[in-house]
């Protein structure tokens, strides 16, 4: 855990940082500083659309009787990613568009659920397809007598 917080709170600025660097030596300042704003204000609208359209599966999911586990961890996702578009920087942007993306979102999601269904020590159900079909008669053996 303490290992989580040095790299989000040291090593993530350190490399946002040189990215800013980079990128305003390509584009110019008011370039760069721009393209943060227009990549958070993107990120917004896609977040909005992404969460509407995950709420709408949700709700499909509980109708026809399915547990919404995927859908709602995919709703972590883009609530993560987000929160990601929001904080200035390429780095971030870029996971947080990642995060947005339905097929790295549903990788993201099953990596999540993974994580923490063997971290509680739940394990996934096996598909077991050996069902076995038959019909059975009762024998009373006093019926026989």
């Amino acid at each position: 855990m303490f290992y989580i917080f040095i790299s989000i709170f040291i090593i993530l600025p350190v490399i946002e940082i040189a990215t800013f660097i980079q990128f305003g030596g390509l584009l110019g300042t008011f370039n760069t500083i721009l393209l943060i704003f227009l990549t958070a204000v993107i990120g917004v609208y896609l977040v909005r659309l992404q969460g509407i359209s995950t709420l709408l599966n949700i709700q499909k999911d509980i109708i026809s009787g399915n547990a919404p586990i995927e859908n709602i961890v995919g709703g972590f996702v883009i609530l993560l990613s987000g929160l990601l578009l929001l904080v200035p920087g390429f780095v971030t942007d870029a996971v947080g568009f990642l995060g947005l993306l339905p097929f790295t979102r549903k990788i993201f999601a099953n990596l999540l659920i993974k994580r923490f269904m063997g971290q509680y020590g739940i394990k996934q159900p096996e598909k077991n397809d050996n069902i076995i079909d038959a019909e059975y008669v009762e024998i009373n053996n006093e019926d026989e007598k």
